[in-house]
């Protein structure tokens, strides 16, 4: 491997960026105006050099990522670029080299016969782009489903996942436009990205560290009946450990409030099935759906399940 400083057409090239869309249309960009064809696209961790391959480092410029959104925009159309933004978030190694393969593939065709070719999965070069667009909207779907948000006491919401995809991105606009008059914090732990939204507007910062003040004086009593109403919707006939991980990627479990426990005793099955769960124990859980549960009661009505 050797460092390229100099300006020079290269052949045998890998380009290593920050990791961003940004830094890896900049990187697109870059091999545009040097004239060259990168075998690899990679962050600095991930790079992985071929033998003989030299290494260019590209320095994110958000105006050239910007003209090639527009380039990609007007020669494929938005589906495309949504298609390019999701797959640059995959954080799957191929992606880079996906993505410039596409884009090269519709800049040098016309607009008109670029005209649903992200749709097409069989396509050599646009199907490597289209697959990883839709691994990446399931784990955005998976996140819109999972998400499990704690009350604290200065009034924020907060959430944390751990995504395959560095999805938060995407989720930040749902969730913004849903919990508007409340202020939130996503956090990803696997790429150490926090999307947090102020109450007008919503921003990411990347971060390794979140420091949490006290839990809101009634985030117990709502834990508890929210665990008490996922014990009392189980159908102990209907019982399929097989088929909720299936539904709900046990993955995500140290994140979901109602399973996160089953993780502690090793098992890997539900810690309260339904059909193990005493009378006593269901007409509790019950109860607590009704209000009358102690802790729930003493709340005010607005604040109950």
């Amino acid at each position: 491997m050797s460092l390229d400083v100099g300006r020079e057409p290269l052949n045998n090239v890998a380009y290593v960026h920050d990791g961003t869309t940004e830094g890896l249309l900049t990187a697109i960009f870059q091999a545009y105006a040097l004239h060259e064809q990168p075998e690899d696209f990679s962050t600095e961790t991930a790079l992985q050099p071929r033998l003989g391959q030299s290494v260019r480092y590209i320095e994110t410029d958000t105006a050239l990522a910007w003209r090639v959104k527009a380039g990609i925009v007007r020669k494929a159309g938005r589906d495309a670029w949504d298609a390019v933004l999701h797959a640059s978030l995959s954080g799957d190694p191929s992606a880079g080299v996906a993505v410039y393969r596409f884009v090269r593939h519709v800049m040098a065709r016309p607009a008109a016969a670029n005209s649903g070719l992200i749709r097409n999965l069989t396509h050599p070069v646009a199907g490597p782009v289209a697959r990883l667009d839709r691994s990446v909207m399931n784990e955005r779907h998976l996140m819109m489903q999972f998400l499990r948000f704690e009350h604290f006491e200065n009034g924020i919401w907060f959430a944390k996942c751990n995504p395959k995809a560095n999805v938060v991105p995407l989720l930040m606009d749902w969730f913004a436009g849903r919990f508007n008059t409340e202020r939130f914090v996503i956090y990803d732990e696997v790429h150490q990205v926090a999307g947090i939204y102020d109450g007008a507007g919503w921003y990411l910062a990347q971060t390794d560290e979140v420091h949490l003040p006290e839990h809101a004086s009634d985030e117990a009593a709502m834990q508890a009946a929210w665990r008490g109403f996922y014990d009392a919707m189980s159908i102990s006939a209907r019982y399929h450990p097989e088929l909720r991980r299936q539904f709900m990627p046990k993955r995500l479990w140290r994140n979901i409030l109602e399973v996160r426990d089953e993780l502690s005793d090793g098992s890997g099955k539900s810690a309260l099935p339904d059909a193990a769960m005493s009378s006593g124990r269901r007409q509790e859980n019950r109860d607590c759906m009704r209000g009358r549960c102690a802790s729930v009661a003493a709340l005010p009505l607005d604040k109950r399940l």
